[in-house]
């Protein structure tokens, strides 16, 4: 009897405490949880965007017969641009040594295959969409006319407001192409070079990269297989500049350390103007990261002329030296050395300048006093304020 009573009254417990629990128990929802629809409602279908179709059969589907295929790809294209989108050649071949075929696609036909090497930014993207656009041109043996068909004339894609960006209708031409070549040769900046384009020709799409991608390519294949160093060194004996170099040799490899250089004419302003000089260094003007020595010259009319320029490995007392004891070298005479040299305050060059001209005196660059108190005195305002 007793024992029945204490089984119940420990069914009766454990009871209350699973209730309690129950109770107490927090419902916790999966990350999903908004999405959660009840039971016996019908789920509605995700929002799926309609896939796009544009059908431009119509604009080449014509009787046109060209005795070049070069002028049918060319009319092909003056469509294409009209409609905005570009035409590439994925197959071509004129029928000397294979049959004659011509195939034309959108630039954005195709699959993007990813590259093999790790490129330095892993974010990458790609215009190809396998679209399907496709011409196909025949070759008539009997007529030796070139015709063009239309294989399929639909976009899976929306076609643009302008051309501008895309590659194929900004290619430079052959005339536009030698023109680069001369401008690039006479050192004419890029941005005149693509303003000189667009006036000549109004409906030219090319953009700076091209035209930063075209003077690359020219002066890759004016370098040829001479390295950076070579064709420097050749330019400079073409110009019949003055140019000295030395180099250090680590871990048994030859490195450029310093490298200096004058022109001729400069040469001939400065052993007639040689009482007063201005150095300073410029940083981040080359991809090899090594700072400008820039020395500039006064002359009687109140006018300035670049004198030499140094290369220089480090700002060290060393390499100022070295590149001091070259321009004393294009002195002709020992009487004149200058009288006043005026840098900003580099401690490394203050002390090179009485190591090689000890009778100069080492002035302190007005510009740089006018810099240095300006921020000093902004400083001092923020301090107050």
């Amino acid at each position: 009897m007793d024992s029945t009573r204490t089984k119940a009254q420990n069914s009766v417990t454990e009871g209350e405490i699973n209730e309690v629990v129950e109770v107490r128990r927090p419902v916790v929802l999966g990350l999903f949880a908004t999405g959660i629809v009840p039971a016996g409602q019908p789920r509605s279908p995700p929002n799926v965007p309609q896939p796009i179709e544009i059908d431009t059969s119509s604009h080449f589907a014509t009787d046109r017969e060209e005795n070049d295929r070069d002028e049918l790809i060319k009319w092909a294209r003056s469509v294409s641009q009209s409609l905005r989108f570009a035409i590439i050649v994925r197959r071509s071949d004129s029928g000397e040594k294979r049959k004659a075929q011509l195939v034309l696609e959108c630039e954005r036909s195709g699959k993007y295959v990813p590259a093999k090497k790790k490129l330095k930014s892993d974010t990458s993207g790609t215009r190809k969409c396998e679209c399907p656009f496709r011409l196909r041109g025949y070759y008539n043996k009997a007529t030796k006319l070139w015709r063009l068909t239309v294989v399929n004339g639909m976009h899976n894609h929306e076609l643009d407001k302008g051309l501008e960006g895309h590659l194929v209708a900004g290619r430079l031409k052959p005339q536009e192409k030698d023109f680069m070549d001369e401008m690039t040769r006479n050192a004419v900046a890029p941005k005149n070079i693509l303003s000189t384009l667009k006036e000549r020709d109004p409906e030219n799409k090319t953009s700076a990269k091209q035209v930063y991608n075209a003077r690359h390519r020219y002066r890759v294949k004016m370098r040829a297989s001479m390295t950076e160093m070579q064709h420097l060194c050749k330019k400079l004996d073409d110009n019949k500049y003055y140019y000295k170099y030395r180099t250090v040799v680590e871990n048994g490899v030859e490195h450029l350390q310093d490298i200096f250089f004058a022109h001729p004419r400069s040469i001939t302003l400065l052993n007639s103007f040689h009482t007063v000089l201005m150095m300073d260094s410029t940083y981040k003007t080359s991809k090899y990261k090594m700072p400008l020595f820039e020395i500039v010259g006064y002359t009687s009319t109140e006018k300035t002329f670049n004198v030499a320029f140094a290369w220089l490995s480090n700002e060290k007392e060393d390499n100022f030296i070295w590149a001091l004891q070259q321009l004393r070298c294009l002195l002709r005479r020992e009487t004149n050395l200058p009288k006043v040299i005026l840098t900003d305050r580099d401690l490394a060059l203050m002390n090179a300048i009485p190591a090689v001209f000890p009778e100069a005196a080492a002035l302190v660059c007005r510009f740089h006093v006018k810099k240095n108190v300006r921020t000093k005195a902004a400083e001092l305002v923020k301090e107050v304020m």
